[in-house]
């Protein structure tokens, strides 16, 4: 006979049985407060039973206690009662978007687009918004934000991302907001392909939607705990607030802290530090029977630090001649892995600081049973008092430097009998016109040119055939008017020819106007601190001035297009083709910059796509096939040239054409109530049609060297271009792919839920350049997470392992004429997670 108990004995239960399990691995006393400080702190007001529970929480333990696990599931009445279990009928949701701007079923949407849970972010440790890459097929991250199929920037100063960022169904402008803590989420959507009638500009590659979770209308709490490698701890929180039968508040909190996964070298803190708040406040109430309004207020905080620059690979020319300025042929040299930039180790301050505020709202009227007017607006304010960057060479930092945007969007939904509409109108604002940005650019030399900047005083004097790094200038800005305003106008109408074909078309009109006025000071390099920093004068030299605040905007517009049709092919299959454009606005980069990188063209997309849908055997198996051709015309490329008084300066420029084609497929297959297999595979070829002007930055010297070198009487060395058609565009692997399984066991009077996770894809390329030294070997990422849920307790536990191969990945590689750097994503890392629900 089983005992009868109450959900506080079986909540107490639960870390009696982790306590004996780990007494009898003879888990030492005290191995906790030995490893964190910081864990005993926190977990002192909670007793021994936690602190028992989390006592010995690391590798080994971990391994020992998956293997007992799947050991016990293993045994024969185990399985028998699994049997049984699985024979029952699984019954589960259809998945419903708003990818369109109005509710479908995912298996409807003719479009390439992929959801990704709250759950399945857990599975992958995933807290912050740029950690979302690999999630969806070909999602990768840039420098500005995210990349899709390919198309994103290779450097972070090069304007809006090409992939569209909303929160909440409102664009977000700032990439760095991607660094902010990513929580209480009811969804992610990932569309694929250019979205220019119901988005518009900025979403020429795709979007991320990002949906927080609504109130629930009843008192409820829910939150974890976790604890992980590099003494991460991370605590989130939700509350339900029911105020009225028609109001509801939603709480919710999150706060994570690591001592970093890197070293700190002269720094205060370690490199690569987690130290990221957030909190959300959401109203969601019924005015009236057909009128509802939902607000959302949130806070974020990053006290993080930049991650440590480490030197891939360094090239000397030992031929060269310096009379008259010739490289000769190069050697390529590959430090043992693991070598840092040098100059890092002269880094002082890492220190991130950016600061968040939101107001987003969504009024909702249904007017009619065939007409729902909504209105969505909201507000945003990113504020950066820290550093951006900083690699030993270079860095960037903000000095109360805020980013404000604006928007207003009025949707109208029409439905009546075949036809359904979407149309609106849009406004857009956003601005810099406060603080102040500082540049320290310093230059890298390689031998035998490092001779100069040894024989002048290099920072870093490089030994043998080593490079040699010198400051050279420190660039002030601060913005008066930076930024950008938009207003569109919109509309997308499907009709039903038959019951099974119908027809899609849209279009959207849109004028930009970008700005660019600010005040800029350049002074000699390595003389201008947080401390002395004045727009008046520089502490020592000044090189350049240049006053912008009467600058002329850019003015921008286009009409974007779209053409569709989808057929059921039978009630579960849907077959579906468009052709559609898209739209990224041109811009304004600065006055200074040598005469012809002062702004650049808009860049548009044909995209050309076909695809089916399936929800086959009573929605137990999912299919979604996509294939797509997209012809780009001026797209938008980053690259680094070299100006004769600020020395290299991040640019955008326009390549002629560029093609991308490829095949997606995703599938979800839940053949009992106790299995879910997900994944995808995806095939993705890119080619620059037409770049014959590239930068190349192999052969282009730096700004430093070229002022020094005739004292010595040596030849200056102009920036040199290169023909790179042909070459595939960065960041974008001609194979990826990734398989989710899941399966639950009923064991210790609960279920327990082992998953993993696994991703693979081909080798890339950094740049558009595609030099050998920038090529990214393929690789795998495997995560495995097991949950453990009791029966009628409200106690959730979980061990994990993200990255088990413990292979540190490049986030981004920068080369140079020099050298290449690369800074690196996280290695292997495990922890155990403790959830509730009340």
């Amino acid at each position: 006979m089983i005992e009868e108990r109450d959900a506080t004995d079986r909540a107490t239960g639960i870390p009696e049985l982790f306590c004996s399990l780990l007494a009898f691995m003879n888990c030492p006393p005290g191995v906790l407060r030995h490893l964190s400080p910081r864990l005993e702190k926190v977990f002192q007001p909670f007793g021994s039973r936690v602190m028992c529970l989390i006592e010995d929480m690391h590798v080994r333990k971990f391994v020992w206690l998956t293997a007992v696990s799947m050991a016990a599931v293993a045994s024969p009445a185990v399985a028998q009662e699994s049997q049984s279990v699985s024979d029952e009928k699984p019954a589960f949701d259809e998945i419903v978007v708003t990818a369109q701007k109005s509710e479908e079923l995912l298996s409807k949407a003719a479009v390439a687009v992929s959801v990704v849970s709250q759950d399945s972010l857990d599975r992958q440790n995933i807290s912050t918004a740029e950690n979302l890459v690999s999630t969806a097929p070909n999602l990768q991250l840039s420098l500005n934000g995210f990349s899709i199929r390919g198309i994103g920037s290779n450097n972070a100063y090069s304007g809006y991302s090409t992939v569209a960022t909303q929160i909440d169904g409102i664009y977000e402008p700032s990439s760095q907001v991607l660094k902010l803590g990513l929580f209480d989420l009811a969804s992610v959507e990932v569309l694929r392909g250019p979205q220019g009638t119901v988005y518009g500009r900025n979403a020429t590659a795709g979007v991320v939607n990002i949906n927080t979770r609504d109130p629930g209308n009843q008192f409820a709490v829910d939150g974890d705990f976790q604890y992980s490698s590099y003494d991460s701890v991370r605590t989130r929180l939700g509350v339900d607030l029911p105020v009225t039968d028609d109001w509801s508040l939603r709480f919710s909190a999150m706060h994570e802290v690591n001592d970093g996964y890197e070293p700190k070298l002269n720094a205060d803190d370690n490199f690569s530090k987690t130290d990221t708040t957030g909190l959300r406040l959401t109203s969601l109430a019924y005015l009236t029977p057909d009128l509802d309004w939902r607000v959302a207020l949130s806070y974020g905080k990053n006290k993080g630090t930049t991650p440590l620059t480490y030197l891939r690979s360094y090239v000397y020319y030992p031929d060269a001649d310096l009379v008259t300025g010739t490289f000769g042929d190069g050697v390529l040299v590959n430090p043992e892995d693991g070598t840092i930039n040098p100059g890092s180790r002269s880094i002082e301050d890492n220190q991130q600081d950016l600061t968040y505020y939101s107001a987003r709202s969504r009024l909702t009227w249904n007017a009619t049973d065939n007409l729902t007017a909504t209105l969505i607006s909201g507000y945003s304010h990113i504020e950066d008092d820290g550093m951006d960057a900083a690699t030993g060479v270079y860095d960037q930092q903000g000095i109360g430097i805020a980013t404000k945007s604006w928007s207003n969007e009025l949707d109208i939904n029409y439905e009546n009998g075949p036809l359904s509409i979407v149309a609106g109108a849009y406004i857009y604002e956003d601005k810099q016109d406060e603080g102040k940005r500082l540049i320290h650019a310093g230059n890298t030399a390689p031998f035998p040119f490092n001779s100069v900047f040894n024989a002048v005083g290099a920072n870093y004097a490089g030994e043998g055939f080593e490079i040699s790094t010198i400051n050279a200038v420190d660039v002030i800005t601060a913005p008066s008017n930076v930024g950008s305003r938009s207003q569109a106008l919109f509309g997308q109408m499907k009709y039903e020819l038959t019951d099974s074909l119908r027809l899609t078309g849209g279009i959207r009109a849109t004028w930009d106007q970008v700005y660019n006025q600010n005040i800029q000071l350049v002074c000699s390099g390595g003389t201008v601190t947080r401390e002395n920093i004045s727009l008046d004068s520089c502490p020592v030299a000044q090189v350049a001035f240049t006053d912008d605040t009467n600058r002329d905007k850019a003015t921008f517009s286009k009409v974007n297009w779209k053409l569709g049709i989808d057929y059921d092919i039978t009630p579960d299959v849907l077959a579906y083709a468009t052709v559609s454009t898209g739209y990224r606005s041109g811009g304004l980069e600065a006055s200074t910059n040598p005469e012809g990188f002062r702004g650049y063209e808009p860049e548009t997309v044909t995209n050309y796509e076909a695809g089916l849908r399936a929800d086959l055997f009573g929605r137990m198996l999912f299919v979604g096939l996509t294939g797509y051709w997209m012809d780009y015309n001026n797209l938008q490329v980053s690259s680094v040239i070299v100006d004769p008084i600020q020395g290299p300066v991040p640019v955008t420029t326009n390549a002629a054409k560029a093609r991308i084609r490829g095949v997606e497929l995703e599938t979800t297959f839940r053949p009992t109530s106790q299995d879910r297999f997900s994944g995808y595979v995806s095939f993705l070829d890119t080619d620059f049609r037409s770049y014959p002007d590239g930068q190349d930055n192999l052969y282009s010297a730096d700004t430093m060297y070229n002022i020094f070198a005739p004292s010595f009487g040596y030849a200056t060395i102009p920036s040199a271009t290169a023909d790179f058609t042909g070459n595939r565009l960065a960041n974008a692997p001609k194979w990826s792919a990734r398989f989710s399984y899941a399966h639950d066991f009923y064991v210790f009077n609960g279920t327990l839920t082992p998953s993993v996770d696994f991703y693979v894809q081909s080798a890339t390329y950094a740049d558009v350049a595609n030099y050998v030294q920038s090529r990214n070997d393929s690789y795998t990422k495997t995560d495995i997470n097991v949950t453990y849920e009791p029966d009628d307790s409200p106690i959730t536990l979980t061990a994990f392992v993200t990255n088990l191969e413990n292979e540190r990945q490049p986030s981004t590689v920068t080369t140079t004429w020099s050298s290449t750097v690369v800074n690196y994503k996280a290695p292997r890392i495990w922890g155990g997670r403790i959830g509730f629900q009340f």
